[in-house]
């Protein structure tokens, strides 16, 4: 497995192995695939770091897998470390699957990328195995995008399966939902804490399982931590540290996580005094990060307005 650090941890559902949690629902689609009665068009929606990546390749990899022997461990929903299509998938080589994924920087998906999914489906199988298309991060489609979308999920061919993943609470067309079959993924606090722990083992981060956080938002902040070495830093070290980091690299994950950072700090607060107050300036920020986000305003000078009211000198 390649080195885990922030900038690439993004990229790292493929690698993932393991899929931890949503068992009733991962049991429910292999079964549906080996009696094939598998939806080609399915969503996949749910919180961010919810493992709905993870999910989707672990479901790729049990179908793309189906005629090997010991590629895929349904009873420990593990997959082979050395099975030809795992080794076929992380290395891009397998041309009967593809991936988009959304752009951080520009938060769109053109017209021309959904012209690849159109073409990735007219082109034949290899070896008369199924066809898959990932569309991670369908919440960005805009109206061009949205329709070219809906052409294809009314024209999918036999045999290809068009697996979609949406973040929940953000739009998607209602067209699109109504074709597909959709699966929420969730999972309640007692196993998130579980999977939190299991996650921290596996990567060998042995710090801060934070409460509020999915258990993909917790292993990306806590790898965020580490790369920064803030983890015994206060709150207000923390923050700039993070800024400074986000000015360095524009990556915009920076800035989300910053954010969450942020509400968790209020979250707590809120339960003690100052309640009104508390409220208020997190309205505030809430609004400058979303200007942040919405007109490009100039970056030095919001963290600054956020800096100010949250009292970091």
């Amino acid at each position: 497995m390649r080195d885990l650090n922030f900038l690439n941890i993004e990229t790292f559902n493929k690698y993932q192995r393991f899929l931890y949690g949503h068992d009733d629902l991962f049991k429910n689609l292999t079964s549906l695939f080996e009696k094939k009665k598998l939806p080609n068009k399915i969503i996949f929606n749910g919180s961010d770091g919810i493992g709905k990546a993870t999910f989707v390749y672990h479901l790729t990899n049990f179908i793309l897998s189906n005629r090997e022997d010991d590629a895929y461990n349904l009873n420990t929903k593990e997959i082979i470390e050395n099975s030809k299509s795992y080794l076929d998938l992380i290395n891009n080589i397998n041309f009967n699957f593809k991936h988009l994924k959304v752009d951080d920087f520009k938060k769109i998906i053109s017209i021309e990328e959904t012209r690849e999914i159109i073409n990735f489906f007219h082109k034949s199988s290899i070896n008369d195995k199924p066809k898959i298309f990932f569309l991670e991060g369908a919440e960005n489609l805009n109206k061009n995008s949205s329709n070219s979308i809906l052409k294809i999920l009314e024209e999918l061919p036999e045999n290809n399966y068009f697996f979609i993943s949406y973040l929940e609470n953000k739009f998607l067309l209602e067209t699109i939902k109504s074709r597909c079959f959709n699966c929420r993924l969730f999972i309640n606090s007692k196993e998130s804490g579980l999977i939190k722990e299991k996650l921290m083992m596996q990567y060998k981060i042995n710090n801060t399982i934070i409460k509020n956080l999915t258990p993909g938002l917790n292993l990306k902040m806590n790898i965020l931590f580490k790369e920064l070495n803030i983890y015994e830093k206060n709150f207000s070290e923390k923050v700039l540290t993070m800024q400074n980091f986000y000015l360095e690299e524009k990556y915009n994950k920076i800035l989300d996580l910053m954010h969450i950072y942020i509400e968790n700090y209020f979250t707590d607060n809120l339960k003690n005094n100052n309640f009104f107050r508390n409220l208020r300036v997190r309205n505030k920020i809430n609004n400058i990060i979303y200007n942040i986000h919405s007109i490009n305003n100039e970056i030095k000078s919001s963290f600054y307005e956020i800096n100010l009211l949250l009292g970091i000198k």
